[in-house]
This record gives C-alpha cells, structure tokens and sequence, in this order.
C-alpha cells in the first residue's frame, strides 16, 4: 500500500526533519477492541457552509471539479472536493472537506461512502484534521463491498511532520434494509514509519529544505515556486 509522501529538495544529504511540536490524539476509536460501527446514524450527507471563491481559489490545487452523480450530491450541500474518487462497480467513495489549513491541507474533512447514490457510511466516526491522530491518509478498494482505509498515528511527543505509524482499518459493505451499511471489521498495523529513536539528535547544518510537493489521500499538492519555501540551517546551526 502506498504510503503518504512529502517530498523536498535538498542541497545537501537527507534528512527526517523534526519540528518538536506536540501533537494530541483527536480520535481514539481505532484504540476500541472491537472496533465501533458509527454508520447506524451517519447516512445522512450534513448541509455545511460552503468554502468562500477567495480561499477556493488559493487552494485550487487540491479542489476537484464535481463529475460524479455522488459529487454533486456533496456540493449540493456545501462541501467541497477534496482528492480523486475511488469507484469500483457501484460503489464510490469520495472526499470532501469544510476548510483547508495555511497549506491548503483539508480540514474538517470526511470520506463518503456510496453505494449507487445512497450513502453506505463515512470512514470515521467524526471529522478530521490533517496532521493529527486517526486522520485518513489513503484508501484502497479491493472489491465492490471491500475496502481497506489507512490512518496516521501520532503519540503526544511526536511531531505534526511525523506520525510514528499508519494502521490500516478493513471494512465491508453490508445489505441493511433498503440501504446499505458501512462495517469495520479488523484493523492491522499497515506501517512503521518512523526511522530513528525519539528525541535522536539530527545534524542539519550546512543544509536547505525546499518544499517542492505533498502526497496523500486527499490529493497532491505541488509548489510552483519552492525556493519561496525555503528553510536553511547555517554551519553554526541557526536558521
């Protein structure tokens, strides 16, 4: 399973690039054993308020254009596309956001899950956040009724550039009446990755970050002037 990516450009070695800051978990139910069912009570497409054209446009890198009959049924009601479609038969599952972050990462976002145009259930019990605990980072269908979503963990010390781990949450999609409903069924440990100790000293001298693209679920982002995104760290460490 492809793993989310940040990619940079480097003038000197490669490094992991740690900011120190401390990140809280917003989700704990990928914690509960067994996993809880929330689609009971979450068919339901919410009326939300509806981006403004200024931020739409700052962020149009990452917005996607309604073309699916299950997208229009979205934006009709406020929200806003984040990320490509996943369609296998008739099931379609898409992203879609409240706000975008400074950037222009998705907030208060939720992954629908349709069946036809009848909403199946949503990828997690409330919205989230990039960058933080349980936050959905990729999916992968396997199937008309199958599907694997994949989430970032973050401890309270690591750092918003860094989860330590990704965990990967199956779910199926059962008959329920005339509807249909989004099941969690098991959950594996999809990927360690962190590379080195915690609190592990890092030599960064004599070297410059520019961030040049980012990768994930939601969409990619790419920079169309990276040096304007430029961190330098001088042989004596300042930057």
């Amino acid at each position: 399973m492809k793993k989310p990516q940040i990619k940079f450009l480097l003038a000197a070695s490669v490094f992991v690039l740690s900011l120190g800051t401390k990140v809280f978990a917003q989700s704990l139910w990928l914690d509960m054993n067994p996993l809880p069912s929330w689609n009971e009570r979450k068919r339901a497409i919410l009326q939300t308020k509806k981006i403004s054209p200024a931020e739409l446009k700052r962020c149009a890198v990452v917005v996607r254009q309604p073309t699916l009959p299950q997208d229009q049924l979205l934006t009709k009601m406020g929200w806003t596309l984040t990320g490509a479609a996943h369609v296998f038969g008739k099931t379609t599952v898409v992203t879609a956001a409240e706000a975008f972050d400074g950037m222009c990462r998705p907030l208060k976002y939720d992954t629908y899950v349709f069946v036809g145009d009848r909403v199946a259930g949503t990828l997690s019990p409330g919205q989230m956040d990039s960058r933080t605990d349980g936050s959905l980072v990729n999916v992968q269908m396997t199937g008309e009724r199958n599907l694997t979503a994949e989430y970032v963990r973050y401890r309270a010390s690591d750092a918003l550039c860094c989860p330590y781990k990704t965990e990967a949450v199956t779910f199926v999609i059962k008959p329920n009446g005339t509807n249909f409903l989004l099941v969690p069924e098991s959950k594996t440990e999809s990927g360690l990755i962190e590379n080195q100790a915690p609190n592990a000293a890092i030599n960064l001298n004599n070297t410059i970050w520019r961030w040049q693209s980012s990768d994930s679920a939601t969409g990619k982002t790419t920079v169309d002037k990276p040096e304007n995104y430029q961190l330098e760290f001088k042989a004596d460490g300042a930057r």
